[in-house]
């Protein structure tokens, strides 16, 4: 079930954390690109590429998730849409080799998008449509620990094959990191047409079935709010990573830092996902909910006057404990509230959040470039302040939620 997620995981964070960036500096020889009339630095030009691709995330998602909830096929309602966009990713993701503008680089990265949340936003349903109320917490630290598995692997992979490139400047290596994740969707693709193709009758059935919830509006809505400044505390460490890394810390070559770090943040991440994930269903999820933002924002704040690269990689780990005991628990906190008929609309809905975020987060690359040239890092310390701040108004919202009697 989780197949198609540890891959589509792996290569969405790829192409933002590294084939963005270097992409973003192979098409911008002058430093600068010009849109309407401004000249956005690298920080800049990164964060329009960006949210250009939640803008597309935050139509395709739900749209494909209203569909997907109509389909009666044989194979199931959310496999034709995993295929499709699966494959589409698979063939189109080699286009970023080829581009040699930041126009065609924005045009290309749409596309990658579409295909990419075409196949996401109804695999994201998969969960509601096999799993029991009782067990949503567990689940979804199972689901969501193959997600950051996915990340993670694909992550540390990628990295070195574009650490060599840095070296070497043979632009072979990043036609092979290209080439990786290409290779890399396409299995799992494959892999979750094998283990799908034939959905269980009864889960099926039980996946017809709906219970009528009037405080189901108002909580989607508080649980959006939830997920989406959680994934703008988050989003805003993640997008500027390697420039953060790199300046702050005055490496020349960030990879093998930035590799520590998605390693400490990969184990710390998925080591909280699954126990959070049990205490949740067994105890209750905004409590988890609001542990988790404690953690986080600790860790933010101490980034600040403690910003060596050993402090730095132990702050990580409880950014990354926050994160996955957040995510994990949001997760099961969403199953809980959406209906069983509109599933993958509803789901989908979330991928606002990656909008809202992303607009939030990218367009945060020009105030960045604005504050650093005032003071020395300035914008980079107030991201990871703001980043702290998001951590702890996430779960006030979710504990507005209303339980169901």
């Amino acid at each position: 079930m989780g197949s198609f997620i540890f891959g589509i995981s792996g290569i969405i964070i790829c192409l933002v954390v590294v084939i963005a960036p270097y992409k973003i500096l192979e098409v911008m020889p002058l430093g600068y690109v010009e849109l309407f009339g401004y000249n956005l630095e690298k920080n800049g030009a990164l964060g329009v590429l960006l949210v250009s691709g939640v803008i597309i995330a935050a139509i395709t998602q739900p749209v494909a998730g209203f569909f997907s909830d109509k389909t009666k096929l044989e194979i199931g309602k959310r496999l034709p849409f995993m295929i499709v966009g699966g494959l589409g990713t698979s063939i189109t993701i080699i286009s970023l080799y080829y581009v040699e503008n930041y126009f065609l680089l924005l045009i290309c990265w749409m596309i990658i998008q579409f295909f990419a949340n075409l196949g996401e936003g109804p695999g994201n349903a998969l969960l509601k449509d096999h799993v029991s109320k009782d067990n949503f917490g567990t689940a979804s630290g199972k689901f969501n620990s193959l997600r950051v598995a996915g990340s993670i692997i694909t992550l540390v992979v990628v990295l070195q094959i574009m650490n060599i490139y840095d070296r070497t400047g043979k632009e072979a290596w990043f036609l092979g990191g290209l080439i990786f994740l290409s290779i890399l969707m396409m299995v799992s693709t494959i892999w979750s047409y094998l283990s799908l193709k034939y959905p269980p009758k009864e889960i099926s059935k039980e996946s017809s079935k709906d219970i009528k919830s009037k405080n189901r509006m108002s909580n989607l809505i508080l649980v959006l709010i939830t997920f989406t400044v959680t994934l703008l505390a988050f989003t805003s460490l993640q997008s500027y990573a390697v420039f953060l890394i790199q300046d702050v810390l005055v490496l020349e070559n960030p990879a093998p830092m930035l590799t520590g770090v998605i390693i400490v943040l990969g184990i710390s991440i998925g080591l909280s996902m699954i126990p959070a994930g049990k205490l949740s269903d067994k105890y209750n999820r905004k409590v988890v909910i609001m542990a988790g933002g404690l953690i986080g924002s600790l860790s933010c704040f101490l980034i600040i006057p403690f910003h060596s690269p050993v402090l730095v990689l132990i702050l990580c780990s409880g950014i990354g404990i926050s994160v996955g005991s957040m995510f994990g628990t949001i997760w099961a906190l969403t199953n809980d509230v959406i209906s069983k008929k509109n599933a993958g609309n509803q789901i989908g809905l979330l991928a606002i959040g990656f909008l809202f975020s992303g607009i939030g987060a990218r367009f945060a690359g020009i105030l960045i470039d604005y504050l650093n040239n005032i003071r020395l890092n300035l914008g980079y310390f107030s991201l990871i302040a703001f980043a702290g701040s998001c951590f702890i108004i996430a779960p006030l919202a979710a504990s507005m939620i209303k339980d169901e009697k």
